[in-house]
């Protein structure tokens, strides 16, 4: 059995996510907006709103390897705009990858003015970080367990 060790923070934030799969749904790709930790709170706040803004529930289109990909994220949770999920059975790991690339990109270009040019001085910085995609079925416990579900019926099957 594995654990996953989680900040408080990233529990909450995650619930939408837990919600989800709980209900049957799927969650291919998780996505986190992390503010470099030299910026003020209220300047990453603004930063994580603006972003919020551009990128919740809309339609993102740019071209990867010469072809449109269109990806929609989902905020987590409407309380922590920093972590939004996506489920994506077209796409695949390394065309998200490079959309998330052009995303930031794209996001640093349209942001930069509204944050007296801080990107291009580098007084702010902002990463995306996705998570890969499950490669396997996984059965999601509370209590931060998880437990893949081969392994799971075998221990039902025991008791």
């Amino acid at each position: 059995m594995a654990h996953i060790n989680m900040e408080r923070e990233q529990i909450f934030a995650l619930n939408g996510v837990r919600q989800i799969v709980r209900d049957g749904g799927k969650v291919t790709h998780i996505l986190k907006v992390e503010v470099a930790r030299h910026v003020s709170a209220e300047t990453a706040d603004r930063l994580q709103t603006a972003i919020y803004n551009h990128i919740a529930n809309v339609a993102i289109n740019t071209i990867v390897n010469g072809l449109p990909v269109t990806i929609t994220w989902t905020p987590a949770d409407a309380a922590y705009p920093a972590y939004y999920h996506l489920n994506s059975v077209m796409f695949s790991d390394v065309a998200i990858h490079h959309h998330t690339q052009a995303l930031l990109r794209q996001l640093i270009d349209r942001l930069n003015p509204d944050f007296d040019n801080g990107f291009t001085n580098g007084t702010i910085g902002v990463a995306l970080l996705v998570s890969q995609g499950l490669k396997r079925p996984v059965n999601i416990v509370s209590g931060g367990f998880i437990l893949l579900g081969a392994k799971r019926k075998r221990e039902e099957a025991n008791t």
